[in-house]
């Protein structure tokens, strides 16, 4: 039988129905609330689509939850207080856990270590719940407490969402444009290749740092008539800056939105006037070209939600915080997606090379860096070592996998291309190390990260001409000033000669 308390069967001024409404709206905008403050703060990194998925998720938990308390009451007030008291338990559980986890008397992440840390929290919550069934006053004046702070927290992320999207079209009006060169006077310009090597480390380092002579990867690569540079150097040790930075002719001081910046990229949208196919193997969504017409994307969070950082944070921060932790002690061979993230571009750059042009082909292979699932023949690394930075044996077996397939690439496209092509092949950064687990850690000096490897083949020009330590933000430029009729200041480029 349903109790009913004095308060339930006694009102004096009952509230309008505007009012209840209003008292019964915030519950639901506090569900989403952990949504949109992560979202917020990661919103560069994060596609909207990921976050409405999740506020959706978050809202429905809500719902479900709001349907259950009336087996509890049917006091409109008191049924929103209980289901914020209980979202707020669901969404602030999992940072509470990792702040007591150590003090626990038994082994982390595990369901007793769980059970003994909710006793706490959930006892608090139960006898706030208790207590609030039971107060025989109105509620009404906390309702309204709760409602202006949520609306405020929601409205400052809302703020902040919108200004974060409405700002390109602010900016469009503004914005610097790059001086792009007239087009270059001839029925077929070249195919151009960039390959983006990710934490591919100089020829130089692997020797300092590996005692690995790679020279021979390069001295092939220079066999196939490509340059390639010596004491080579990035501004930039994070992907982003440097991909923007590479991207936009070298104008990029690592300020702002560098995701933006890869995005609408110059150097996609120049050739784009210049009549090229965009073609890209992405590993983000967040650095998705905005231009691009045709797209290959393997996403891991096929696999499961726990490969997305967004969704796993939400999942780590609250209740649920137990799957995401005994999911990666049980999850399925996810070395295996991780091998066909890079295997794909593999298997279908073939097809693509013989496709019709001109066209621009931008791979950014996530390879050699972590997780560590080759190794120097491809085959498949043990398990336990995919992040081992500690044995250099596993980065470096997987640096000496992809410069053997980066020359068989290179060997490939030169063979199969209508016409000869512009090929890049060069790192974002080089060699960073580790300073993650400590049992796999390894530190690198940050001066010894930036020594990088760069490679272009540039058909009708000599590689000689070319600075020795041409560094990767100019080898755009160099290649709309060759082939483009360009006027970029190359600050480390000597000026070609033409091959005879």
């Amino acid at each position: 039988m349903i109790r009913r308390y004095p308060s339930e069967m006694r009102q004096a001024h009952p509230p309008a129905t505007g009012e209840k409404a209003r008292a019964r709206l915030y519950p639901f905008l506090f569900a989403v609330y952990p949504v949109l403050f992560l979202y917020r703060h990661n919103i560069r990194e994060v596609p909207a689509h990921e976050a409405l998925a999740a506020a959706a998720v978050c809202l429905a938990i809500a719902i479900v939850s709001y349907w259950v308390l009336k087996a509890f009451t049917v006091d409109a007030e008191r049924r929103p207080l209980l289901l914020f008291l209980f979202l707020l338990l669901f969404h602030s559980y999992g940072l509470y856990y990792g702040l007591i986890s150590g003090l626990l008397p038994v082994a982390a992440d595990t369901l007793p270590s769980h059970a003994l840390a909710f006793v706490p929290l959930g006892g608090m919550w139960l006898l706030l719940s208790w207590a609030l069934l039971h107060y025989p006053g109105s509620p009404r004046a906390l309702n309204r407490i709760l409602r202006l702070s949520v609306a405020c927290l929601v409205c400052w992320n809302l703020a902040g969402i919108l200004a974060h999207h409405a700002r390109p079209l602010l900016d469009r009006g503004r914005q610097r444009h790059v001086s792009r060169p007239a087009p270059a006077r001839q029925e077929q310009p070249p195919d151009i290749y960039c390959f983006i090597l990710d934490e591919f480390a100089a020829v130089e380092s692997a020797q300092s740092l590996f005692r690995y002579d790679n020279s021979a990867f390069a001295q092939e690569l220079r066999d196939l008539g490509f340059f390639v540079a010596r004491n080579s150097r990035c501004r930039f040790q994070k992907t982003e800056q440097a991909l923007a930075s590479l991207l936009n002719f070298g104008e990029h001081d690592g300020r702002g939105d560098s995701f933006r910046r890869i995005r609408g990229n110059a150097v996609a949208a120049s050739l784009k006037q210049h009549g090229y196919r965009i073609i890209e193997f992405p590993v983000s969504p967040v650095m998705f070209m905005e231009v691009a017409d045709q797209r290959h994307y393997y996403s891991l969070a096929r696999v499961s939600v726990f490969f997305n950082d967004f969704y796993r944070t939400l999942f780590e921060r609250s209740l649920l915080c137990y799957l995401p932790r005994r999911w990666s002690r049980s999850r399925p061979d996810s070395a295996r997606y991780y091998r066909q993230r890079v295997l794909q571009v593999f298997e279908r750059l073939p097809g693509i090379v013989r496709g019709p042009g001109p066209k621009f082909v931008y791979v950014h292979l996530y390879c050699p860096h972590e997780p560590f699932v080759f190794d120097a023949q491809g085959g498949a690394v043990p398990d336990g070592h995919f992040w081992d930075h500690a044995n250099p044996r596993y980065y470096l077996q997987q640096y000496i996998f992809t410069s053997r397939q980066m020359a068989a690439v290179a060997s490939l496209i030169l063979r199969d291309s209508a016409r000869p092509p512009v090929v890049l092949i060069q790192s974002d950064h080089g060699y960073r190390g580790s300073r993650g687990r400590k049992t796999w850690q390894r530190r690198v000096d940050p001066e010894e990260s930036a020594k990088v490897f760069n490679a272009l083949h540039l058909p009708g020009f000599a590689p000689e001409s070319i600075d020795p330590s041409l560094a990767p933000q100019n080898n755009f430029r160099l290649v709309f000033n060759l082939y483009f009729g360009g006027r970029y200041p190359p600050p480390s480029i000597s000026t070609p000669r033409l091959t005879p």
